[in-house]
């Protein structure tokens, strides 16, 4: 073993119960929050010549699982796929019933989310091809959608309360 990973060991090892203690906080999955707290550390490994610029070692592994934790809870957000909800790609087009409610909640979003619903779900349009007739980012589309599913489910829920 070479002096810069028993370097390395000394230094960063003894932060993973730490590290792993934050990840389990912020996911509540003890699992997913090993998946992180290993990722960081072959960040870290591959960083490791940069380190040494570091001041406080746990500070910094501790604000990496951090924003880790974020990007996975981000990619975790649930979303509602309108399909799924509503049916509508294995119901037949006679259902008339759950496609004319679908019309309808879909005519009470936002002009944008609208067209981007429509585009995604009546038109089969990828992500970059509505990006393209919207004249906006990929990001912006999944954005867009995200906003546009939350509200539908909300439509929905409401719906079914009735």
């Amino acid at each position: 073993m070479n002096s810069e990973t028993k370097q390395f060991e000394s230094d960063y090892l003894p932060l993973q119960p730490a590290m792993q203690r934050m990840a389990e906080s912020l996911l509540h999955d003890e699992q997913e929050a090993a998946d992180v707290v290993q990722d960081c550390f072959v960040t870290l490994w591959n960083d490791r010549k940069k380190l040494r610029l570091v001041a406080n070692r746990e500070a910094w592994c501790i604000m990496l699982v951090k924003r880790r934790c974020i990007d996975v809870l981000r990619r975790r957000r649930p979303t509602v796929d309108i399909d799924s909800v509503v049916n509508l790609a294995e119901e037949p087009v006679e259902d008339d019933g759950r496609l004319q409610l679908a019309l309808r909640f879909i005519s009470r979003l936002p002009e944008r989310q609208a067209q981007a619903v429509r585009l995604r779900h009546f038109d089969d349009a990828d992500t970059r091809q509505i990006a393209q007739t919207m004249n906006v980012s990929e990001g912006n589309v999944y954005t867009i959608l995200s906003r546009a599913y939350s509200s539908l489910k909300q439509m929905i829920l409401s719906y079914e309360k009735e």
